[in-house]
């Protein structure tokens, strides 16, 4: 007779950079740097979860029923109108909160995707455009920025029709990897949204619509060369530097060091270049030009993640992914395959 396990769903989740210079609340990039959540059906009060968190980057995060991950878990139930099941949270956290890699939409699409498998065994799962609704509900600000390349994977570009949100993936090309510069110091969002003016000339706004439009077709074309003009913005970046003067220099340095393009990644404080070569060197070039200018942080070099939030296990497979221990305790993650996943709804 088959042992009979708790019912248990692992999720991994990438981070994101949004807007990309240009492309202020509405472009967004999966990367293949992840957070991951395991949910195990246990416990007495469905409403006080047991949350272990894992990795000093997450130390700053709450363990009480007000974890933004638990609170989307906890929605989708809510919706659905079924019973929310007793459970306990481990989150191995390794992208930084409050750096602009989008770590709360982890956390929101991961809760999201969880419930969503468990409800399957009651076939009551929901499409994507349904968790993507409540994501940005959910997500500081309501912006579907990071939480829609987070659920999707690649480049993905929103909007808001008629209340709706509507999101179109496109694939990130394969030529270009991301260099990631993360400052030692976070970048608060509201504040930096304060900076923003209430309005914009007709201008800035041309300006902006005309570089959105650049990148995307210098992305599907490969002409790269025309990157560097595409990620100029003068819709947030000149106001948010305020809080990073530093910004401007290190973009340059980038730039000068071989990457096509460079901008503020999200709301900061990480800055993202893109480079299809010379890695390394852009890498150190930010890295230099910003300690000379008395900032300390880190550095990665990450490809874009093409798949989104993926269930990586469940206790209800049969076969036991042993590809999936290996790799753990692993800062990178490899994408699933999709032999070893188990698909959302599309």
């Amino acid at each position: 007779m088959a042992q009979v396990f708790p019912a248990s769903v692992t999720v991994l989740t990438p981070a994101t950079s949004a807007n990309l210079g240009p492309g202020f609340d509405s472009l967004g990039l999966a990367l293949r740097l992840y957070n991951r959540f395991v949910v195990e059906e246990t416990g007495n009060d469905p409403h006080l979860p047991s949350i272990e968190v894992q990795g000093a980057l997450g130390a700053s995060l709450s363990t009480g029923p007000d974890n933004l991950f638990f609170r989307a878990f906890a929605l989708l139930f809510e919706r659905k109108q079924v019973q929310l099941p007793a459970v306990r949270i481990r989150m191995m956290i390794n992208i930084p909160p409050g750096c602009g890699l989008g770590s709360s939409a982890t956390a929101v699409v991961g809760g999201l995707v969880v419930a969503n498998e468990l409800l399957r065994a009651q076939n009551l799962a929901v499409f994507k455009e349904e968790l993507l609704e409540l994501a940005v509900e959910l997500e500081a600000g309501n912006h579907p920025d990071n939480v829609a390349p987070a659920l999707l994977g690649g480049l993905v570009a929103t909007t808001n029709v008629g209340g709706k949100i509507r999101a179109l993936k496109t694939p990130f090309p394969d030529a270009l990897k991301a260099i990631i510069f993360t400052p030692s110091f976070p970048m608060d969002t509201v504040a930096g949204r304060k900076l923003l003016p209430a309005s914009y000339s007709k201008a800035d706004v041309t300006f902006n619509t005309g570089r959105v439009a650049l990148l995307l077709t210098a992305l599907q074309t490969g002409r790269y060369e025309f990157i560097g003009e595409a990620m100029q913005d003068r819709l947030h970046q000149p106001y948010r530097q305020a809080l990073f003067p530093a910004m401007p220099d290190i973009i340059n340095a980038a730039i000068a060091a071989g990457a096509h393009g460079a901008s503020l990644s999200g709301g900061g404080s990480s800055l993202i270049a893109l480079a299809s070569s010379r890695f390394q060197g852009v890498l150190q070039a930010m890295q230099e030009t910003a300690r000379a200018l008395g900032v300390n942080g880190t550095g990665m070099i990450l490809r874009a993640d093409q798949q989104g939030a993926r269930v990586l296990s469940t206790s209800r497979s049969r076969i036991r992914k042993e590809k999936i221990a290996r790799y753990e305790d692993k800062y990178y993650w490899p994408p699933a395959r999709s032999s070893e996943e188990l698909p959302l709804n599309e």
